[in-house]
């Protein structure tokens, strides 16, 4: 039994009617480690945090947690120790801390310790004065922060969250990232999030996950778009709805690129190369891992350049900064509904 794994999925796959949605051959998350999970819609994201919380049974595969096999029958202390936070949480029609008290009295918390723990579950999330507060009167941000406070008071030991920030404003949007960082840094906490953010992703996680109609990627995609193919004067192109990308050939049933980071091209200046792919914007977030720097530059769409920490200094780039980007048709990956050509 290896300990070190919060959980490990083997074959774990989902098939509806419509097709298998989920097909996902091995994979293990670390204890203590926070996991953006990335992908296109319709990619399995949201069908893979469910079978994960035990909310919706898998059509094959095993699923461990702390190296126990929990499958097949989830107690309640395995629904204490893994939950989900969905993406519309849904709030009942009491106060706030009546709300957040609900996974406590399910599991049947005693009266006394319940209230010390919703207090401390709102603290944690920045609502204790909220607490009163009819629930369903909340914003659409303060109602996520409700949500992840419930999820807090039961104390799990994984927290899977879809799509925590998404139709949020931006003042709650960033609470809930400070909320994610703050419990895996104080708890431990193993947190699982869904995104369509990359730039969250890439900012939160220690790991980046990417699913691509229901599969794993062997490594983390960073420039993710979906659109259809087109041809434009005989060309080749891709059309995100807001740029149109040069292909290397065309496909017309291509419904997702991928663009390697590692062969974009960015300068101050205009980019002398024969790249098909020339885009001019702003720097708008620059991210340090060691001796590399990921670069993300906001043209018609966001790229994400990935650098040397020497080049950046030589080049002298900053946040702010206008640049110029280039790039290759054949650095680009295509991806297709029956799986990647």
């Amino acid at each position: 039994m290896n300990t070190d794994y919060a959980i490990q999925i083997t074959g774990l796959t989902k098939v509806y009617n419509t097709g298998t949605v989920l097909n996902v051959g091995e994979r293990s998350f670390i204890r203590g480690k926070i996991y953006g999970l990335v992908g296109p819609n319709g990619s399995g994201k949201s069908t893979l945090l469910s079978i994960l919380a035990h909310l919706t049974p898998p059509t094959a595969g095993t699923i461990l947690l702390s190296g126990t096999d929990t499958t097949l029958l989830p107690s309640p202390e395995t629904r204490r120790r893994i939950t989900l936070v969905h993406q519309e949480p849904v709030m009942f029609h009491t106060s706030v801390k009546k709300n957040v008290a609900m996974g406590l009295i399910y599991h049947d918390v005693p009266k006394q310790e319940r209230k010390l723990r919703v207090l401390e579950a709102l603290r944690a999330v920045g609502m204790e004065g909220f607490a009163t507060r009819n629930a369903r009167t909340l914003s659409g941000g303060e109602k996520k922060r409700v949500a992840v406070a419930r999820a807090l008071a039961i104390s799990p030991d994984i927290l899977l969250l879809d799509e925590p920030t998404a139709n949020v404003d931006g003042t709650n949007a960033g609470r809930i990232e400070q909320i994610i960082r703050r419990i895996n840094e104080t708890a431990g906490m193993t947190i699982i999030f869904s995104t369509h953010n990359l730039n969250q992703a890439y900012r939160l996680s220690h790991e980046v996950v990417t699913l691509m109609y229901g599969k794993t990627q062997g490594t983390s995609l960073m420039n993710i778009f979906s659109g259809v193919a087109e041809k434009e004067n005989g060309e080749p192109v891709f059309y995100t709805g807001r740029a149109r990308i040069k292909l290397p050939v065309f496909e017309k049933d291509v419904q997702q690129i991928s663009v390697n980071p590692n062969d974009i091209i960015i300068s101050k200046e205009p980019v002398s190369s024969s790249a098909r792919n020339c885009f001019s914007g702003q720097i708008i977030e620059m991210m340090k891992d060691g001796d590399r720097v990921t670069v993300t530059v906001r043209t018609d769409e966001d790229f994400r350049i990935t650098v040397t920490d020497r080049s950046v200094r030589e080049m002298g780039l900053f946040i702010g900064e206008e640049v110029s980007i280039a790039f290759k048709a054949s650095s680009i990956t295509m991806y297709h509904p029956q799986g990647e050509m």
